[in-house]
């Protein structure tokens, strides 16, 4: 596996795109910004060689520039790398271009598009990002298993995609998972879906590609596995087959069956709330389960918030939940003071 950009030394190289930088840095006034500019830049050009035998300005391109904000994006805790520290790193490296532009070095700025800067990782405080209530979550729960029960009285609606995607809202909604541990990412080839083989119903429990890239026991909690029991019962999968699998050919899944994709997750949940006979501020997106369950049991218990969420650090659990942090906090000392 590629080593993320955090983790490469700083050392400067000896080649065009080390020239570069080394004039970059001339031009900036302040120490401590050139100090913080020049640790980001060679890590990006280390990466850059190492990875992808990038030895001048010239080379860069929006792919390489996409795989470095994809690269930000997967940092994991050990690494220390927010979302919002990612997005400045990529930053600092889309100024530094910008500079070669100006210095007749490249055409254009690679990194000042929409395809390269598509992975960058949103920011995750609980000011802009959407939480699922209890009541969002059984809601669209409600909403999927009643298109289950039409399909079985309608020939309009797709009978083995219904229960295909109310397990994927249950599992979404009573795992903790993302989006991206339990269906295909399309430019991703290693996330490729959840197969049947990672999943031990028995135990309510999974094995999935985690964020740091690597296989991780993941809960399935009791709500959820009544409803892929009965996906399972109703697809007699093998074990390699994708628990959410795409279907074609009269609902059968194409060979090796391919699973959806984290798009498509997110039109199944945009159709479901169109369906549904509740009303829904805005259409409920796949990560907004694992926030809002995540929410719901850091209120009452943060150390298990953490276990569920699969967090490298109760700091980060803490950071996630800020807000809910600072309210516990509040009760806390209020019952600490009351007491007195």
């Amino acid at each position: 596996m590629d080593r993320l950009p955090p983790a490469y030394d700083a050392t400067p190289g000896d080649d065009a795109l080390e020239a570069a930088i080394e004039k970059r840095l001339v031009d900036i006034d302040s120490g401590r910004y050139r100090t913080n500019v020049a640790s980001v830049l060679r890590k990006f050009a280390t990466w850059a060689r190492d990875q992808h035998t990038i030895s001048s300005p010239e080379d860069i391109d929006d792919d390489l520039c996409r795989q470095y904000a994809r690269d930000l994006a997967r940092a994991d805790d050990r690494d220390d790398i927010s979302p919002e520290t990612a997005r400045r790193y990529f930053a600092y490296v889309r100024s530094f271009l910008t500079w070669a532009v100006y210095e007749g070095l490249i055409p254009t700025n690679p990194a000042k598009t929409n395809h390269a800067e598509g992975p960058l990782p949103t920011d995750e405080t609980e000011t802009d990002q959407q939480y699922w209530t209890a009541r969002d979550r059984d809601a669209i729960c409600a909403t999927a298993t009643a298109r289950v029960d039409d399909a079985g009285e309608s020939d309009d609606i797709d009978r083995t995609a219904a229960y295909r995607d109310q397990a994927l809202v249950f599992l979404l909604s009573y795992s903790g998972a993302r989006s991206a541990e339990l269906v295909a990412v399309s430019d991703d080839e290693e996330r490729d879906g959840l197969r049947w083989r990672h999943v031990d119903l028995d135990a309510g429990t999974m094995q999935v590609f985690g964020k740091n890239r690597t296989r991780e026991s993941a809960p399935i909690l009791d709500d959820a596995l009544r409803p892929l029991r009965r996906w399972k019962q109703l697809r007699e999968p093998d074990e390699n087959e994708a628990v959410f699998p795409r279907l074609d050919n009269a609902a059968k899944a194409l060979d090796p069956t391919p699973s959806i994709t984290t798009q498509s997750a997110r039109d199944i949940l945009a159709k479901l709330c169109e369906w549904s006979d509740y009303e829904f501020e805005e259409p409920l997106k796949p990560h907004g389960a694992r926030r809002g369950l995540g929410r719901e049991i850091y209120r009452e218990n943060p150390q298990l918030a953490q276990d569920v969420l699969r967090h490298k650090s109760i700091e980060t659990t803490h950071k996630g939940y800020a807000q809910e942090a600072a309210k516990r906090t509040r009760d806390e000392a209020n019952d600490l003071i009351s007491g007195e």
